[in-house]
């Protein structure tokens, strides 16, 4: 008996270690409080942000691209503004039916939706906002009216947690503690890309996830942007699945794979799956 105690102690203690070690040190020191959409099989959404978004045929482009690859039913519409805040944006207006719009189709009767237009949406804020002290009051205003008419709209938000500029890598912590807290404040969910930029370059500093500028993403960080939004959306691993990236841009299948493990692995640590 006491020999199975000590064998038990020890295959725990084993498993203890494997999962430390697999666990990733994520730069934030705030847990998220919504963990996963209420609606498991999202089929339509819309993005609203900026260039961050639009960059290399844009986010659309790669989430489709996955969902495709996974057998996935999805579309979805992409709203950005160059260099736009949060305050740039009608939210309220990108929700409500226009003439001819295939995402009313069949939910609109007196002029009015009898439906939600799109099941999930995705907030993308100007990179500084939210750590730019003189732009953080008004980034939290409309934060809050935002999420507040995405969800009068029936529809889910997802508040886009972005990444450092590439020559300032301290302000990872800064923009996921910023922006997770206010996306707990008010009641929705934050995605982790930044996060997710920040592990994907300390395992393979080779791969470039920016631009020229260092600012805006590089095909490679476009297509792990892409990967977070996908794992999110349909709480699955996009790993295995044959989608090299959007556009003109397609890449290797090494780091593909390497890409599509990251997000994965961050977004199973952030949200505690």
């Amino acid at each position: 008996m006491k020999s199975l105690i000590t064998l038990t102690a020890v295959l725990a203690a084993m498993l203890s270690v494997s999962a430390a070690a697999n666990a990733l040190p994520l730069d934030t020191s705030v847990k998220p409080a919504v963990t996963s959409l209420s609606n498991p099989a999202p089929k339509t959404g819309l993005y609203v942000g900026n260039s961050f978004t639009y960059y290399n045929c844009g986010l659309v482009g790669y989430v489709r691209g996955f969902a495709k690859a996974a057998g996935i039913p999805w579309r979805a519409r992409q709203i950005t503004i160059s260099s736009g805040r949060l305050s740039y944006h009608p939210m309220a207006q990108y929700l409500a039916p226009h003439e001819l719009d295939p995402y009313a189709k069949g939910k609109v009767k007196d002029g009015k939706l009898t439906a939600p237009m799109f099941d999930v949406v995705f907030i993308q804020a100007l990179s500084t906002e939210p750590i730019d002290a003189k732009s953080i009051p008004t980034w939290k205003k409309y934060l809050k009216s935002e999420v507040a008419e995405v969800k009068a709209a029936g529809s889910e938000p997802v508040v886009v947690v972005t990444w450092a500029k590439k020559d300032h890598p301290e302000d990872t912590k800064k923009l996921a503690d910023s922006i997770i807290s206010a996306a707990n404040e008010n009641g929705a969910a934050a995605l982790p890309v930044g996060l997710a930029f920040a592990e994907a370059h300390a395992g393979r500093p080779d791969i470039n996830f920016y631009a020229p500028d260092k600012r805006h993403p590089s095909a490679a960080g476009s297509y792990l942007y892409g990967a977070v939004a996908y794992s999110f959306l349909f709480h699955r691993s996009p790993e295995g699945l044959k989608f090299l990236g959007g556009c003109d841009k397609p890449l290797s299948e090494a780091d593909a794979a390497y890409l599509q493990s990251v997000a994965w692995k961050t977004v199973r640590a952030f949200y505690g799956w």
